[in-house]
């Protein structure tokens, strides 16, 4: 059987599945992860695991389907992560992930000293000064790990350093080089590294995200039980394969990847950006806005820690979801801006924090429970609403995916606070699927990403909102629209 296989290093787990050449979900894997936070702020994670994880979890789909012949694996990966690897070809220390915001400093020194133009010029984005972005990483990185970043032979993303192992090639995409490499001169900007003080040297080829990168090679054969030989395609970031499987190339189409974090995206006619949202394409074909937050399945997570302290293992989403059922829309008027880490879109702001708001003798945990779901999914209103307005694109559906979209509930509360029509995708994996699309591109399957939307995307599960509640949300979510200007100059105050 033909099938193409996407390849997914995820924050909380890493995922394999196969699809025929329709996008029919043929089998799946997952290895779960762990993020190792040795300091506030910090998020790390360790490389051999990752690699374990897809040894295992290739090594299950390939032997779950009878006479399989794989065509190719596409590759999707958290973004921004970093790792430096030897000259041996193995990682030199921890990962850091997308959700360290550690280099605050260093983002300070380059909103200083690079203007928006010199940006513009040489990333193709005039927005570069912050914490969670490759550039302060880059100089934190050669600061604080001074040694191995001298000694270091490549600086990989996560998915990247797995197709090095695969293949032995080294290499990234275009978009999950963005803010380093200028895609205008096709190239690295060497007086911007230099600007960094920063080696241009360790930094991989970049190629489109249907780049053919090689093929698997005989020891990672042995490892993953893929057959040597089997075409590797380089992919992209997780997000936009994400948002590809959501269908977020066809204007109109808002997508919510529900995952640790959420990211919001939507599909528009142009290039317009703004107000903490940027323009993004997936090849040639699709425009989109996008808008990735802090927020997500670890805020659910992290609030059953601390106030179901009872509940274990994987029992959480039920218990903590029947705990909000029992909560009218609106939380009794309590609101929760959910920036536990920190926000990114659309506020841009490391310093946030999280609070509730609104509370009295009256609450309980069931009402803070309710006003969780409710406080992600304003996040979401929030950024579909500036991509709307930036663009000038009307939203025709918000169709959700990731893990959040198993949560019927949370769809539902979605639908009713943003009014629009909301869809699940029926494939679960979606950015497995986003990368076995783009691999369809690379081996000559596809001739168009858009062909390939229509012939393997699939939705399910629709969500009409209601009117009555979407009035009562409006009212809340008004509020959440003044709680960050209100508070910002309290979370800036310096202690002394």
């Amino acid at each position: 059987m033909d099938v193409v296989i996407g390849l997914d290093i995820g924050t909380s787990s890493v995922k394999a599945a196969a699809y025929d050449l329709f996008g029919r979900e043929l089998t799946t894997a997952f290895s779960p992860m762990r993020v190792i936070t040795p300091n506030q702020g910090w998020a790390e994670q360790e490389p051999d695991e990752w690699w374990r994880a897809v040894c295992i979890c290739l090594s299950k789909v390939v032997k779950s389907i009878k006479d399989i012949h794989p065509l190719a694996i596409g590759l999707s990966g958290q973004c921004p992560g970093h790792v430096l690897v030897g000259k041996d070809g193995k990682p030199m220390g921890s990962a850091i992930i997308w959700r360290d915001a550690r280099a605050q400093a260093e983002a300070q020194w380059i909103t200083e000293n690079i203007s928006s133009e010199e940006a513009l010029r040489w990333t193709g984005t005039s927005f570069l000064g912050e914490a969670t972005m490759p550039p302060a990483r880059l100089l934190w990185l050669s600061k604080f790990r001074s040694m191995e970043w001298e000694q270091a032979r490549y600086l990989f993303q996560p998915k990247d350093f797995i197709a090095f192992l695969l293949t032995g090639e080294a290499a990234t995409d275009l978009h999950s080089a963005y803010s380093l490499y200028n895609i205008q001169k096709g190239e690295y900007d060497r007086q911007y590294f230099s600007r960094l003080n920063t080696r241009v040297e360790i930094m991989p080829p970049v190629f489109k995200p249907t780049h053919i990168l090689g093929q698997v090679n005989s020891e990672a054969a042995a490892l993953t039980g893929v057959p040597e030989g089997t075409q590797v395609v380089i992919g992209t970031i997780d997000a936009y394969c994400d948002c590809l499987a959501g269908g977020v190339i066809l204007p109109g189409v808002a997508v919510d990847v529900a995952g640790t974090s959420e990211i919001v995206a939507l599909g528009t006619h142009n290039s317009a950006e703004g107000e903490g949202v940027f323009h993004a394409t997936i090849g040639e074909e699709g425009h989109f806005l996008i808008g990735p937050t802090q927020a997500g399945g670890d805020t659910l997570r992290w609030f059953s820690q601390g106030f179901f302290p009872e509940i274990t293992g994987s029992q959480f989403p039920a218990v903590i979801e029947q705990a909000a059922r029992s909560i009218q829309p609106g939380a009794d008027g309590v609101v929760f801006l959910p920036y536990l880490n920190g926000e990114r879109a659309p506020i841009w702001d490391a310093d946030a924090t999280a609070c509730f708001i609104g509370m009295s003798l009256a609450n309980n945990r069931n009402t803070f429970a309710r006003a969780v779901y409710e406080g992600v999914a304003y996040v979401v209103r929030h950024i579909v609403e500036i991509s709307s307005r930036v663009s000038g694109t009307e939203v025709e559906k918000l169709v959700v995916c990731g893990g959040g979209a198993n949560s019927g509930f949370w769809n539902q509360i979605k639908a009713d606070v943003t009014g629009i029509t909301v869809a699940r995708t029926e494939q679960r994996m979606t950015g497995c699927l986003g990368s076995a699309m783009l691999a369809t591109i690379g081996i000559g399957i596809s001739k168009e990403l858009s062909s390939s939307v229509q012939q393997m995307v699939r939705l399910s599960d629709h969500y009409q909102p209601d009117a009555a509640l979407h009035q009562i949300y409006n009212r809340a979510y008004a509020k959440y629209c003044l709680l960050y200007p209100a508070l910002k100059p309290l979370f800036h105050l310096k202690e002394a």
